[in-house]
């Protein structure tokens, strides 16, 4: 699959930037350490550093990799059929988690309106495909009603395929992720914070006096620590066996012929509320078409499911060559809200951010706020909803499903304990996290894993997910 198509911003070189900033001799320290230099990451720590704190970033790769820059970005609240899963909790939940997710939007649109990068106004629309998906978007049309939320009924939604109506919210945006991010992360080295790119964290220990992070680059001592990794690294708490990891793919088109679109659709961004998931938008000339998602390590053949894409785009819409195919990968939680503070019960030297459900950009700006808030000690209003042990667990199909992978995987490395991929070292199939065993993704040339996400290149080296070490050679 090719890379990701959105633009690319230089940063320059040196700390706080593209390039990896060189880490002085003996333990850095700072009052925060951000782990993470996505959208959550550099969010909480611009907010932190307007606080006063000294605050430093760690991030294992570039503004490139990270989840951010992958993603579609859509600023949006409506989310799909999100909020009916939200709701089985009550209104006053739902409240809270659409108060956060408009505090999120409305900081992005002012801070990037203050660093001169676009956000397009757009309605959004969750689409209804087949009759039975009529019922899930009545669900979220009443649920924005009791809310008070601008939503709509639209008979004849301006969607390029069958549809059966749709809810539409306007007020809604779209944004270059790339660009975006790249504009935040020169902001906080405007603002004195460094950010260390290439600085991969292999463990965090709690001390009486803070935290210890050791990581590819040195020792880092703070009083605190935010994990804004996508899923914390290594098994912190238990917190992973309350997430799922997914992956979507996303593709970039030439679209010939502009007038054979419907009537409104370049006005629109859109979601349908169940499978097939299409999720369309226009930017710069260019469809991006999204879908196809699948848990990581379990789909048997990832490039039927890009054919798959390519063929809906082809058939339902005035579209010329692709442009580019990539994959995002995030996690979503047992609860279906996302988890934002305490890693462990009661322990505020670790602060988490994770299991935005594929909805990372208005939520993540959110968890920034929340964590900031936090740990300057002025906490918003709806901060406790998301905390990641505000509910206890729900152990479910998906649940049983990840032991049930863990289990079954061992019987397959006593027959087939190592692999190998042409010019690459042979490497063990055991991923170093929680000993599930990893399975081939021929799509993207990667060593996955079915138990909690984890990906490594043909060559074993770590990739992206909760492992911190690449897989052991053989």
């Amino acid at each position: 699959m090719s890379e990701n198509p959105h633009e690319a911003t230089t940063e320059p070189g040196g700390p706080g930037t593209g390039t990896p900033g060189i880490m002085a001799p003996g333990p850095l320290r700072a009052d925060v350490v951000v782990v993470g230099a996505g959208i959550t990451g550099v969010v909480t720590a611009q907010l932190l550093a307007d606080g006063g704190a000294n605050v430093m970033v760690l991030d294992a790769g570039n503004a490139r990799t990270t989840t951010t820059a992958r993603s579609t970005g859509k600023l949006s609240v409506l989310q799909g059929t999100r909020l009916t899963r939200v709701a089985r909790y009550g209104d006053e939940v739902v409240r809270a988690y659409l108060a956060a997710n408009f505090a999120g939007l409305g900081w992005l649109r002012r801070t990037l309106e203050d660093l001169n990068v676009p956000v397009e106004n757009r309605d959004d629309l969750t689409v209804a495909t087949t009759a039975e998906q009529v019922a899930d978007v009545d669900a979220v049309l009443a649920i924005c009603a009791r809310q008070g939320l601008a939503a709509q009924w639209e008979e004849d939604p301006p969607y390029p395929a069958l549809s059966f109506g749709a809810v539409r919210l306007p007020g809604q945006g779209q944004v270059d992720p790339l660009r975006m991010l790249s504009a935040l992360r020169a902001d906080l080295r405007a603002r004195g914070v460094t950010v260390y790119d290439g600085a991969r964290v292999r463990q965090v220990l709690r001390r009486r006096s803070g935290v210890a992070l050791r990581t590819t680059r040195g020792t880092v001592l703070a009083d605190r620590v935010v994990l804004a990794t996508g899923v914390p690294p290594g098994r912190l708490g238990g917190l992973i066996l309350r997430l799922d990891a997914g992956r979507s793919l996303l593709t970039t088109w030439e679209v010939t012929d502009p007038g054979a679109l419907p009537p409104g659709f370049t006005e629109t961004m859109s979601i349908t509320a169940g499978p097939p998931v299409r999720s369309l938008r226009t930017a710069n000339g260019l469809l991006m078409v999204g879908g196809e998602g699948y848990t990581v390590g379990r789909e048997p053949d990832p490039a039927r499911r890009l054919a798959a894409l390519d063929e809906w785009t082809s058939t339902h819409l005035p579209v010329g060559s692709s442009h580019h195919a990539w994959a995002a990968q995030d996690y979503s939680s047992d609860t279906g809200l996302p988890f934002v503070g305490p890693a462990v019960p009661g322990d505020e030297r670790m602060l988490v951010a994770t299991g935005y459900g594929k909805w990372g950009l208005t939520n993540g700006a959110a968890a920034g706020l929340a964590l900031a808030g936090r740990i300057l000690g002025d906490p918003v209003e709806w901060g406790p909803v998301l905390e990641p042990w505000a509910r206890p667990a729900r152990p479910s199909a998906r649940t049983a499903a990840t032991f049930g992978e863990q289990t079954k995987g061992w019987a397959c490395a006593v027959t087939r304990p190592t692999g190998q991929r042409a010019g690459a070292r042979r490497v063990s199939r055991v991923c170093p996290h929680f000993g599930g065993v990893v399975r081939w993704n021929d799509q993207e040339q990667s060593w996955d894993c079915p138990v909690h996400g984890s990906r490594f290149a043909p060559d074993g080296a770590r990739l992206e997910g909760p492992a911190t070490e690449g897989l052991a050679p053989r």
